[in-house]
């Protein structure tokens, strides 16, 4: 811009400035009131205004009146006048004065564009009418009162006929410009509307407010149709563009945004073909978009006109993607028929058609460079074309057998075309040779998404895990992963300047700042018909709640959002059923398209067949195979929701059972007619026909990575196949003794399970033959089908009476029941691929997901589509599909069930930033609606309580976890993690055939059964949850082997050897860092590159980021760790949870020992039934049975084989009632240093934790198991060396220690005495070893904070150097150091055997009282030695002047010299009796010696002696109150000790020990029924009455049958009633009754017992009258927010808007007390003080 000419200058301030319409001058209005025009030819000043206004000229324009000609119409901004004025002369042609608001303050003007009309109005909160119409012409003006409030602006519609106007009531307002009659209302802002502006058609207005949201209207209708929302500061100024494609907005800090009115379009287009609409793109300028419809139609808008270009049928199915180049004069579709059509833009005619596989091709996309096109097909493979030419084949085929690709991107510099695949691996081709760039790993789980940035340096790439990984595509390095959204992205996206990175997923999109790898801001979209989740924006959490579509610009991050709802609950759109991106140019402008419309029940395909009975998903989410009672295979596919094909597969009888292979390939199935199929389905012919069965086979299976096939027959035998051969590999001939109701075979085809109608379950080894484990005992009714998770780790058991069982393979033991997942039969059940869902359905016709690793309900389906027979889930867990008996296939939507609920992350967000009591009305509504609520997951596994736990929020924690009601067991404290497959690289050498070959290297050897390595744990070490697979050396592992090939490619000349077998520490990296140098040269196609796949073992960290108990006490946050504890204790929790819990353990008694205690003592057993025993059978055993299981179900079988009940005798016996129960916590008895009892004696938990029942309980196990033989053994074996070491001490008092070590020897006590130094000798070493052992097993630390290992160091210490010391005869003599040692030693070595004596029952409790009473008076012995230390030294001091002539008292003085030890020993003599005072007499100061004496016997003897009595006393009580807990702490410690001590061997023995501690107790019954305090106080009463009854019959002179008086007790009836000890009324004294007052006491006993008739009436009516003036208060409060608002109403003329951050703090209580309340209502009603 440059000045073309200067104008001049106005010294008093510019106010106002404007250009005419024919632009020859400008009209400038001053602050003085005068104004000024210039010849813009000139630059010179025309004319000056003078005198028209009295303060600044706030409007001044140029106009063409019919009546003046050309004039100046100006208006005043303060004088309130309207002034004409001739253009040429400058007089004033016309003076309005608007008198209607000459009150006003502040007033705004707006002209027609003729300047005709002048429309007034004034900014202020007035009574009279707010806004005036005046014509110019006439000088006539109307009025009208239009906003309640300020009216913020009015502006006219371009022909004038009509006003638009804006204010602080919220509304929009259209009036009549000649009447003021209001045309329209226009509602919708949620404040006040502070600017409005009409488009140049006059058909829409825009307007924008304090909700910070710019709005589009219809001006005909008033209509809502779009809101625009990127600012988060109210909005002052809006205007159309010229041609209205725009909208400029500016917000009041001065951010000015550009809105484009595309939207518009883009929202009518899905509204109206909603139904209809597959797939959306634009071209890079925005101005043409590309539709694809269900029906293969393509259809090219016109954005800007609106109107279709053309319409054609392209394809035979649906059309899956479109895309422009970037030229915009071609497009491509992708179509569900398998083809990319290539399309001239500005005609729709066929460039070309593209031959692509059988399968759907998904996507499609131009290189930068517009001469490829790049489809990836729904099997996987990538087809690469070429624009320019007539050939129809791809140039190349692009492909991982290992995995699927899911998705493609082109490098900015169209060299490179990068795939995502299924197992996380990222692939990176040369687009024209077609050799491997780079293979980049790290991903955990399926890549869904990539994108380069601008200049093609960084890759990023989205997993289903709502992760992204950045990596440097230069060096092939993993930059950083970014964790944070809260589905499987969709879409990831660079800015322009690569500085900022957006992934975007179904719920929410996520900005990150690339350098810092920080998260800057989320946009979370809540599907919101209620209103609930309305709020402004927010810089760094925008909460996105609408009930309609949502576009969002990632660039801009500018939202809109369509206001016009589809009001159609039945509508089924593909477009809006999932969020979907609207590509234009490129890569780096794609827009988000989000939508609530449609319906989220499940679809629906009604087949012509009588039922359906087997179900099974393909492995790319698609295809759904059906078997039908007909015979027929269907295969269905889901996505299109169409019918593939119908093969009739058994024409003799129904298909039992379908299964389809890991490559879609094939179908496998089974029938009536006793043949089990191998299919080729799609062309309709078998492949194999497995030949071994003679009757109708029911079941079938095929291993997803192994080459087997499995099915079972009537007849109860099961048949193993190879797959490709149909060789038999194993028979199962008596497998069951009946029909065989389900087969399932683990991954690799190692292992098989099995259910039979005779009730048996049973695992079986196929290359062995044999059976592994039987399940039949953890069967609580008839099992009915079984299926293996794809990991080889747990199995899933289906039950006749609703339950579900859950078996962990790996351990080896029942993982979790889920008790009554259905109503009625549960009939099938299926895992996703990932292991992390399974789900299951029943008779009752609902398909329930589970949580795999808590067991915990996540979503329920009632598909009222008759009982259902089979349902299968999606691999990826997307899809559920059921079939039932009525024909019917049911397919649900997790991904569209999930949407109605709002995302856990953002749902704590919303409840941690409002009031508890909006909070709690929110989410008890939510979980009425939604049950499962507390379970919903995102991606990364966590629900909102874990989100709560993990922010250390306890308000949230508390109102989600309390609103469980008790035993309620559905809460999920853990949630499983991704089993994850890890691709490993080889890069090789290839001689011939180069990429097409796919060889080299050995044959992978079949993987090893999850049964091989279940030995190998380690010491110590259990299955922690789902890491059982973690501890095996090759347990799980699956390889599958295949090539990258690139087909079309030529032939390789010679090959190069890139590098070894890429590993763990191998250089992978390296290598890729050197090839990619030369990417894009032709010896890249020489390289094969061999991807190996097997199971990734779990890091124990994965577990524990979805471990609520861990996160709770990561957070620090005790209340959290609190809540997670009380809801299990309240059995709130899901049976699977209990192993998180018992994870957790450690860590919890470590940090938190008081809450640890307080925890296992509200946590009881599990009654899990009682039983009648044989007496016969309990017959020596203690007061309760123990042992362990690795099942907690069926009661009867579990205990039917330990106690041998088989065994007893038939015919009438005694029989014993016991109670069946069990420890809640699973591994509770393990053993190791991880370990619940060694942690818990370690840890500072108080000693009545050993007294709670799980405690008592592992105690009693172990020391029965173990502990009791060993330590009776070590106590023997204790006992013999403490009498060899007295044999020592009374041999060493006895010999002749002049005589030397061979004189000794010589004599018969010699040899015994040194012999008996040698044994004691030694077995002190091998003490010394076992502590050693102990202090390294357990730490330095640890070891000394027992005194026991104190005490045993010091003993073994010393004992260690006696033995040698006397051999050699050193220190020996007479005042050598031998023999106080020996006799410090003696005394230390006996007390010593206490320690063993702990363990055992009749001397145990007594050692701990001896320990527990001398611990409590040590303070008594403090005292002591301070009287005697005192006294002892005053004495000694005034000893020295006795009188005496043989010197000092012998009492404090040896050989007449001052001794203090003499003096303290004299003075303990006193203490116990034993003193001569006769030294007093001779001394100096004999009186005050005596004084002084006397006083420390009376402290002593009087004070001291007698409060250890009573302490003693005391602390007797106390103790033998906690005796028992004492006392098993102490047994606790043993147990712990011996553990430590354990051989490796021994180790390995009990450490698969099974998980769950189970009880038998007798039951006892009280002889009396438990009464309430009052009843207990009248049977007392009515006792006492009797006795007084009998007093009196014999004359007033005691009970019945006896004769005489007693001493006549204290005055007074009640003295003379009661008398004794306990005052229970058990000792009468009825010397001073009377008659009448015993018929007083019988009138008062008889009104308390009507009293007690009378209470549970009281109680019912006090509850009503409770709830009644709750509903008052409730009332009055309601009454006072009217109030309220009256009164602000009144005062102000408008809403008091209180902001946040001024909000008043929120009220602790939940209603107003009743004061308060009467004080409010006053207060408004004029009544109080304070009045209105």
């Amino acid at each position: 811009m440059r000045t073309t000419v200067t104008l001049g200058e106005v010294t008093e301030g510019i106010t106002c400035c404007h250009i005419a319409a024919e632009n020859d001058f400008v009209v400038v209005g001053s602050s003085k009131g005068n104004l000024y025009t210039w010849d813009t030819d000139t630059g010179t000043v025309a004319h000056m205004y003078e005198a028209g206004h009295k303060g600044p000229v706030q409007f001044a324009q140029v106009y063409n009146l019919p009546s003046y000609g050309r004039c100046v119409v100006s208006c005043g901004a303060k004088d309130h006048t309207v002034v004409v004025w001739d253009l040429l002369s400058g007089e004033p042609r016309a003076l309005i004065e608007i008198k209607e608001l000459e009150h006003a303050k502040n007033l705004r003007y707006d002209v027609t564009r003729d300047g005709a009309r002048v429309v007034v109005w004034c900014t202020d909160s007035v009574p009279f009418p707010n806004l005036v119409v005046v014509d110019v012409m006439s000088q006539n003006k109307i009025s009208v009162y239009c906003h309640e409030g300020l009216v913020r602006q009015a502006v006219f519609t371009p022909n004038g006929d009509r006003i638009v106007s804006s204010g602080n009531d919220n509304k929009l307002q259209v009036w009549d410009t000649f009447s003021l009659e209001n045309l329209v209302t226009m509602t919708g802002h949620e404040g006040s509307v502070l600017c409005c502006a009409v488009n140049e058609a006059a058909t829409r207005v825009v307007s924008g407010g304090e909700d910070c949201a710019v709005r589009l209207w219809s001006l005909e209708d008033g209509k809502q149709l779009l809101a625009f929302q990127a600012q988060d500061e109210p909005i002052k100024t809006v205007q159309f563009s010229s041609s209205g494609q725009k909208i400029l907005s500016c917000d009041v800090t001065g951010r000015v945004y550009v809105w484009s009115m595309h939207a518009e379009f883009l929202t009518n287009l899905m509204r109206r073909y909603a139904d209809n609409i597959s797939a959306v793109t634009m071209s890079n300028d925005m101005k043409l978009c590309l539709v694809g419809c269900n029906n293969g139609r393509v259809m090219l808008w016109d954005v800007e006109r609106r109107e279709s270009m053309w319409e054609y049928t392209h394809h035979t199915g649906r059309v899956e993607a479109a895309a422009f180049n970037s030229m915009r004069d071609m497009c491509a579709t992708a179509g569900a028929d398998g083809r990319i059509v290539l399309l001239f833009a500005d005609s729709g005619k066929q460039a070309n058609s593209f031959l692509g596989a059988e399968e759907p091709m998904m996507t499609v996309q131009f290189s930068p460079d517009d001469e490829r096109i790049a489809g990836c097909a729904a099997d996987g493979k990538l087809y690469l074309y070429q624009t320019a030419g007539s050939s129809r084949k791809p140039k190349a085929v692009l492909r991982s057998n290992v995995a699927r690709i899911l998705n493609h991107v082109w490098s900015p510099n169209s060299k490179l075309v990068a795939g995502s695949c299924s197992d996380g691996t990222m692939m990176v081709w040369n687009a024209s040779s077609g050799g491997i760039h780079s293979v980049l790993e790290g991903a955990a789980a399926a890549a869904t998404c990539c994108c380069f940035d601008l200049i093609g340096k960084l890759l990023a790439v989205g997993t289903v895990l709502g992760s992204t990984l950045l990596y440097n595509l230069e060096t092939s390095e993993l930059l950083v992963e970014l964790k944070g959204n809260a589905s499987p992205l969709k879409e990831v996206v660079f800015n322009q300047e690569t500085s900022q990175l957006t992934t975007m997923c179904s719920r929410q999109a996520a900005v990150w700042d690339v350098a810092t790898a920080s998260k800057i801001r989320v946009f979370d979209f809540v599907m919101d018909k209620a209103g609930d989740f309305k709020s402004p924006p927010h810089p760094y959490r925008w909460a996105v709640a609408h009930n309609s579509t949502v576009l969002f610009d990632h660039e801009s991050e500018a939202l809109v959002l369509d206001m016009l709802t589809i009001d159609d609950p039945l509508l089924r759109s593909y477009y809006l059923a999932d969020v979907q991106t609207i590509a234009s140019g490129f890569n780096h402008r794609k827009l988000l398209v989000w939508s609530a419309a449609g319906s989220n029940a499940p679809d629906k395909f009604h087949t012509t067949h009588d039922a359906i009975t087997s179900t099974h998903f393909s492995h790319d989410d698609r295809l759904v195979v059906m078997g039908t009672q007909d015979g027929n295979v269907v295969v269905y596919d889901v996505v299109h929701g169409e019918t593939v094909e119908m093969i009739v597969g058994h024409q003799n009888g129904p298909c039992r059972c379908v299964k389809l292979s890991a490559d879609n390939r094939e179908v496998l199935s089974s029938g009536a007619d006793s043949k089990v199929v191998l299919w080729d389905w799609r062309k309709r012919a078998p492949l194999r026909i497995y030949s071994g069965h003679f009757v109708s086979i029911g079941c079938c299976d095929i291993s997803a990575q192994g080459n087997r096939v499995v099915s079972g027959d009537n007849h109860g035998m099961i048949c193993v196949w190879e797959k490709d051969s149909g060789n038999s590999v194993q028979t199962l001939p008596l497998a069951h003794s009946k029909a065989v109701l389900s087969v399932s075979i683990s991954a690799d085809g190692s292992t098989i399970a099995s259910v039979g109608a005779d009730d048996k379950v049973s695992i079986w080894n196929v290359d062995i033959g044999i059976e592994l484990v039987s399940l039949t005992a953890a069967m609580e009714s008839h099992p009915l089908y079984c299926s293996f998770s794809p990991d080889g780790n747990k199995l899933a058991v289906t039950e006749s009476n609703g339950n579900v069982m859950v078996w962990n393979v790996a351990a080896g033991c029942q993982w979790y029941m889920i008790y009554q997942a259905h109503k009625g039969k549960v009939t099938g059940c299926s895992w996703s691929a990932d292991c992390r869902k399974f789900t299951t359905c029943g008779t009752d016709s609902v398909t329930a997901v589970w949580d795999a690793e808590g067991g915990q309900p996540l979503f329920k389906f009632n598909l009222k589509a008759g009982p259902l027979t089979s349902c299968a889930v999606s691999p990826s867990g997307l899809y559920v599909a059921a079939g039932s008996t009525t024909g019917t296939l049911s397919v649900s939507n997790l991904a569209m069930a999930s949407r109605s609920t709002p995302e856990p992350s953002f749902l704590f967000h919303w409840l941690a930033t409002h009031e508890l009591k909006q909070s709690n009305f929110l989410w008890m509504r939510l979980l009425a609606m939604y049950p499962y609520l507390t379970n919903v997951q995102d991606a990364q596994g966590w629900s909102i309580a874990l989100h709560a736990l993990s922010r250390g929020n306890a308000e949230v924690s508390n109102l989600i976890l309390d609103s469980l009601s008790n035993d309620c067991g559905i809460l999920g404290l853990i949630s499983a993690v991704p089993f994850a497959i890890a691709t490993r690289v080889k890069i090789h050498q290839e001689e011939t055939g180069g990429l097409f070959g796919g060889g080299g290297g050995d044959k992978a050897a079949r993987p090893t059964s999850a049964w091989g390595g279940g030995g190998e744990r380690s010491g110590g070490a259990r299955p922690r949850t789902a890491l059982g697979t973690g501890s095996m050396a090759d347990g799980n592992k699956s390889a599958r082997r295949a090539s990258l090939a690139f087909l079309g490619g030529g032939k390789d000349d010679d090959g190069q050897l890139l590098g070894p077998d890429m590993r763990q520490n191998s250089n992978l990296r390296d290598v890729l860092v050197q090839k990619s140098k030369a990417s894009f040269s032709q010896n890249l196609k020489k390289v094969a590159v061999e991807m190996v796949t097997e199971a990734r073992d779990h890091d124990q960290m994965a577990l524990i980021q979805n471990n609520a108990v861990a996160l709770a006490l990561n957070s620090k946050s005790s209340e959290c760790v609190q809540a997670v504890l009380d809801s299990a204790a309240s059995n709130k929790v899901s049976w699977g949870s209990y192993h998180a819990i018992t994870d957790m353990m450690p860590s919890l008694a470590l940090r938190y020992p008081i809450m640890c205690y307080h925890f296992l003592a509200a946590l009881n057993l599990r009654h899990l039934g009682d039983l009648e025993v044989p007496v016969a059978v309990l017959k020596g055993l203690d007061r309760s049975v123990i042992r362990t299981a690795p099942i907690f179900t069926n009661v009867k079988n579990l205990w039917q084989g330990h106690l041998k009940l088989h065994e007893v005798k038939f015919g009438p016996q005694p029989y014993a009632h016991v109670k069946a129960s069990m420890v809640r916590l699973p591994y509770a008895c393990s053993i190791g240093r991880d370990s619940l009892l060694q942690t818990l004696v370690e840890s500072d938990v108080p000693v009545k934790v050993y007294g709670t029942p799980t405690l008592r309980a592992i105690i009693k196990h172990k020391w029965r198991l173990y502990a009791r033989r060993k330590l009776l053994v070590r106590s023997l074996i204790y006992v013999f060396y403490v009498i060899m070491f007295t044999v020592t001490g009374v041999l060493f008092s006895m010999e002749n220690h002049a005589l030397t070590m061979s004189q000794y020897w010589a004599t018969a006590a010699g040899k015994a005495h040194f012999i008996i130094d040698g044994y004691i000798f030694a077995q002190t070493a091998w003490y010394a070893w076992t502590e050693l052992s102990q202090m390294y097993a357990i730490g330095l630390s640890m070891y000394f904070k027992s005194y026991w290992n104190t005490f045993d160091t010091t003993m073994i210490t010393l004992v260690l150097i006696i033995p040698p010391l006397h051999v050699i005869r050193l220190t020996d003599d007479a005042g050598g150091a031998l023999a106080p040692m020996i006799a410090f030693a003696m005394i230390l070595v006996w007390f010593k055997s206490l320690f063993y004596g702990l363990a055992f029952e009749p001397f145990g409790p007594i050692v701990n009282m001896v320990f527990q009473v001398a611990r409590a008076i040590r303070q008594f012995c403090v005292m002591l030695f301070m009287c005697m230390c005192s006294f002892g030294v005053a004495l000694m001091v005034l000893s020295q002047y006795s009188q005496f002539t043989t010197g000092r008292p012998e009492q404090f003085s040896r050989d007449g010299t001052q001794d203090f030890g003499r003096t303290m020993f004299t003075m303990w003599r006193g203490v116990l009796g034993q003193f001569d005072i006769a030294w007093a007499w001779g001394s100096t100061w004999q009186e005050l010696s005596l004084i002084f004496f006397s006083g420390f016997m009376f402290l002593v003897q009087i004070l001291l002696l007698n409060m250890l009595i009573a302490l003693m006393r005391e602390v007797y009580n106390r103790v033998k109150h906690t005796e028992e807990d004492v006392f098993l702490k102490g047994r606790a410690s043993l147990i712990v000790e011996v553990e430590t001590l354990m051989a490796r061997k021994q180790l390995e023995r009990y450490a698969n020990m099974p998980p769950y501690v189970h009880l038998l107790t007798p039951v006892r019954r009280g002889d009396t029924r438990e009464r309430s305090g009052i009843e207990a106080r009248l049977e007392k009463l009515e006792q006492m009455l009797m006795k007084l009854q009998d007093a009196l019959d014999q004359g007033l002179s005691g009970p019945r049958g006896q004769g005489g008086g007693g001493p006549s007790g204290p005055s007074g009836p009640v003295g003379q009633l009661i008398t004794g000890d306990h005052g229970d009324g058990s000792n009468i004294n009825t010397a001073g009754l009377t008659q009448e007052q015993l018929n007083l006491i019988q009138m008062q006993a008889g009104k308390l017992k009507e009293m007690e008739d009378q209470f549970p009436a009281v109680i019912r009516q006090l509850d009503r009258v409770q709830r009644s003036v709750n509903n008052q208060e409730l009332r009055l409060e309601g009454v006072v927010t009217v109030l309220r608002d009256i009164e602000n109403l009144l005062r102000n003329q408008q809403p008091v808007v209180i902001h946040q951050e001024n909000r008043p703090a929120p009220r602790r209580g939940s209603i107003l007390t009743e004061a308060e309340l009467e004080a409010e209502v006053k207060r408004l009603l004029g009544k109080g003080e304070e009045k209105l």
